[in-house]
């Protein structure tokens, strides 16, 4: 009965393991994909490095507030 019981919060742990992994790993990607869509805006290829310093700060609201 307490090796069935030792079995059961075995697997609990490790789906919960697996699923704050997977919310960290979404969490990550979605960061990433607004940053390269941040750094991949409107502009020339000569001023994405200066772009790139200023948006995660701005958050890419700069093409909302320019309009």
């Amino acid at each position: 009965m307490r090796q069935h019981l030792l079995n059961g919060w075995l697997v609990a742990a490790l789906v919960a393991t697996t699923c704050l992994l997977g919310v960290t790993a979404y969490a990550e990607v979605k960061e990433d994909i607004s940053r390269s869509a941040c750094t991949h805006g409107e502009q020339a290829p000569g001023e994405q490095g200066a772009r790139c310093d200023s948006c995660g700060a701005a958050r890419c609201d700069v093409r909302a507030s320019g309009a």
